[in-house]
């Protein structure tokens, strides 16, 4: 890993927190819950297969990833799970991403699937020369809780 990027910590889960909180905000304006950040930055910083990378201290950027068995294939493959660097940061992004694909061979991961939507992610993953694989729609259903 470069001297900017470092392994996450349990002590880095507020901070992912407050970095995710202001992700939901500026993309999008969905609702996040700071417990479910938590317990997800912990399992990223502590399970293994797992992986909470960030750049510099305190995070000024932060990235989380798994490997799994690819739900068709059965091989090994590296899926982003969060990313996200303050605006005067995003510099960092990629070479968290970089940082991450290091990480996913190491693992012995074959395949590294990265999701993005805003116009200046889609040109990094292009530079980086990852290929466009599918198309993702989302539509939001009535909550209600479950009896």
């Amino acid at each position: 890993m470069s001297s900017v990027v470092r392994q996450a910590s349990e002590a880095d889960v507020a901070r992912f927190v407050e970095l995710a909180l202001r992700f939901y905000a500026e993309e999008g304006g969905r609702r996040a819950d700071p417990r479910a950040l938590a317990r997800f930055a912990f399992a990223q910083a502590t399970e293994p297969n797992r992986v909470l990378l960030a750049a510099k201290e305190p995070a000024v950027a932060v990235l989380a990833g798994m490997i799994a068995p690819h739900y068709l294939t059965g091989e090994p493959t590296a899926f982003k799970t969060a990313w996200y660097a303050l605006p005067g940061a995003r510099g960092h992004g990629a070479t968290l991403l970089r940082a991450f694909e290091a990480w996913a061979r190491e693992k012995g991961a074959t395949r590294l699937i990265v999701a993005g939507r805003a116009p200046r992610t889609l040109t990094l993953l292009e530079r980086l020369q990852f290929q466009p694989l599918e198309t993702v729609y989302a539509k939001d259903l009535p909550w209600q809780k479950q009896q």
